[in-house]
């Protein structure tokens, strides 16, 4: 089994007035495909053991943040904070309304058809799976294969994606087979290949590779949970190959509120898409298209 870290301690969260301003021209409803909202302690409980502590992160607070990015469009992504209890996502869904859509953690239970259908009309469009956690139990490749073949009937049968959370080491074992469960998959991060875990460029490629096969789609997130310090290079670097490879499988989000960097200037990751991408056709494309075919907006 693999020894878990100790619990991140989180920054304060830098305040909206204080995030840098888009330089472009942002297009209409642009998404924001991957943050997290957090309710009061007292009355949404974390699971027993979380990763990090709690961070803040309100749904008012990262309005004002998504107010000053022109950010129009965004999805809950659920936390590990709160493992399989969904329900300050679902509550955000229901103050947010039509702009949010909602990626929730299912219990490893029989989950009912007509509940399914409640959480589709409620905004909820993904499953997440959480693959950092099997690996920590210690998880066997055939066991991770079989908890991914499952979530992907689960949702499959409502005409959802599924969202891996996972280590870019699980993810080298696994990617071969993505393209084979019959549904949509977002990765989240890039793949989360880093370099510090004995990944390679040749991983990364035979990455490139399987999201270029047309069923995976991959989030242009956290570049900063990809390299070392304050060199983001490595991460550019990888950014820049996605979208130029599959720009029509390339999604962005914020990350909000980088957990447990949450100091980091949200204005700043967006200005990064930018350098990453400086035509405007192909960003709207990121920002807009993408998202809205994915998640569904009509």
């Amino acid at each position: 089994m693999t020894v878990r870290a100790a619990k991140w301690s989180c920054q304060p969260i830098r305040p909206a007035h204080d995030v840098t301003r888009p330089a472009i021209q942002m297009p209409a409803h642009a998404c924001d495909t991957h943050m997290h909202a957090f309710g009061p302690p007292g009355l949404y409980p974390s699971v027993a053991t979380p990763r990090y502590d709690h961070p803040g992160g309100g749904l008012q607070q990262y309005a004002s943040v998504a107010a000053a990015l022109s950010i129009d469009r965004m999805v809950f992504v659920q936390p590990s904070f709160y493992g399989t209890d969904n329900s300050f996502l679902l509550e955000a869904l229901k103050r947010v309304g039509a702009p949010a859509r909602g990626v929730i953690t299912l219990p490893e239970t029989e989950v009912a058809r007509n509940v399914l259908e409640k959480l589709h009309e409620r905004g909820v469009r993904g499953l997440r799976i959480d693959l950092f956690k099997m690996r920590d139990l210690g998880a066997a490749k055939s066991e991770y294969l079989q908890a991914l073949r499952r979530v992907a009937g689960i949702a499959r049968s409502i005409g959802w994606h599924v969202e891996l959370y996972s280590p870019g080491v699980v993810l080298r074992t696994l990617a071969e087979h993505l393209p084979e469960i019959g549904v949509a998959v977002s990765v989240d991060h890039m793949g989360y290949m880093k370099s510090d875990d004995g990944l390679t460029d040749a991983d990364f490629r035979t990455f490139v590779e399987t999201v270029k096969s047309g069923q995976i789609w991959v989030k242009l997130t956290g570049p900063y949970r990809l390299s070392n310090g304050t060199d983001w290079g490595h991460a550019d670097a990888m950014a820049r190959t996605l979208i130029e490879a599959a720009p029509e499988r390339v999604l962005w989000g914020t990350d909000w509120p980088h957990i447990p960097d949450c100091n980091l200037d949200t204005g700043a990751l967006l200005a990064r898409l930018v350098r990453w991408c400086p035509e405007d056709e192909l960003r709207t494309h990121i920002l807009v298209d993408n998202p809205a075919h994915l998640y569904d907006y009509n």
